[in-house]
């Protein structure tokens, strides 16, 4: 006695003839029904609650409401201007502006006196107190930038030249409304006054508002912030 192989259930086959259908299979032998080959269920994209089945939201794409350079550009330069007003009014009040007027011009004299005597000497450098004047009127520059942008950041989650131009500074990981918060405007404002002081590292920080994808300067890295337009 043989035992014959098992054979499979009643249904639907590719057809063994080598059509492109399918071809019935009844349990026992093939039949003559067929039918053209069914392809599997397309299954539909889950949507977002609101939305029409056309608008399936990329998640991935970059919020157009993200400021680049062009645009954050005009606020920097009022505020640039604001700061810099208030700054030269402490430099002169403190007199420190006619101290490092006075030493940067004793030594550009003697500069000129050493160019006239044929450069034999060694050349002049500046004097301790001019190295001196320069660092302190640097730092009433950078601390004056550091409040102005701590103070406003941490108030209104955008400075005077922002709210001028229609953006405001957000969180990256939080919503549009929320304020910025007071630890986080101080890392942004300390971060942007040291970084804008010196105007090799201001341009290679306005260089990274328009090639990295979210627009972030080297500030908004360090505080983990974007600049979005509001209007």
């Amino acid at each position: 006695m043989t035992n014959s192989a098992p054979q499979p259930p009643a249904g639907w086959y590719p057809d063994p003839a080598g059509s492109d259908g399918d071809r019935y299979w009844d349990g026992i032998a093939w039949s003559q029904a067929t039918r053209d080959k069914v392809l599997p269920p397309v299954v539909p994209v889950e949507r977002e609650a609101g939305l029409p089945h056309h608008q399936v939201p990329l998640t991935s794409a970059p919020d157009s409401r993200v400021a680049g350079f062009g645009r954050r550009a005009p606020g920097f330069i009022i505020d640039f201007v604001l700061v810099h007003f208030v700054s030269s009014m402490l430099l002169q009040l403190t007199g420190m502006a006619d101290r490092l007027s006075g030493e940067l011009n004793r030594w550009i004299d003697s500069v000129v006196r050493w160019t006239s005597a044929g450069g034999l000497d060694p050349v002049p450098m500046p004097s301790a107190t001019l190295w001196s004047a320069a660092l302190t009127s640097a730092l009433i520059g950078i601390a004056c930038f550091a409040i102005y942008r701590t103070v406003l950041l941490g108030t209104m989650s955008a400075t005077l030249g922002q709210r001028i131009i229609g953006v405001r500074t957000v969180r990256l990981d939080a919503e549009d409304a929320t304020r910025l918060g007071w630890g986080t405007a101080v890392v942004r404002g300390i971060a942007g006054a040291v970084l804008y002081q010196d105007l090799l590292i201001g341009l290679v920080n306005g260089i990274f508002a328009v090639a990295t994808p979210k627009r972030q300067t080297l500030s908004d890295m360090i505080s983990k912030t974007h600049v979005l337009s509001i209007r």
